[in-house]
């Protein structure tokens, strides 16, 4: 769990940005109060941003 854009970038070069999915402390609110808020603030490009939003976690679940 990362709230800080240094954090998730640090992240991403240790693990891979395959390893990586969206999440929320849903009720609780320790962090974004809009999920995704912060990777949809970083420069990363729209295919990586969707591997962190979406994709990543589809493919754990085994979802098209």
């Amino acid at each position: 769990m990362v709230h800080d854009n240094d954090a998730l970038h640090f992240l991403i070069k240790k693990v891979g940005e395959t390893e990586i999915a969206l999440g929320t402390d849903y009720p609780f609110p320790l962090g974004e109060l809009d999920s995704g808020q912060l990777i949809e603030s970083m420069d990363y490009d729209k295919s990586l941003k969707n591997k962190l939003l979406f994709q990543n976690a589809l493919v754990w679940l085994g979802l098209k």
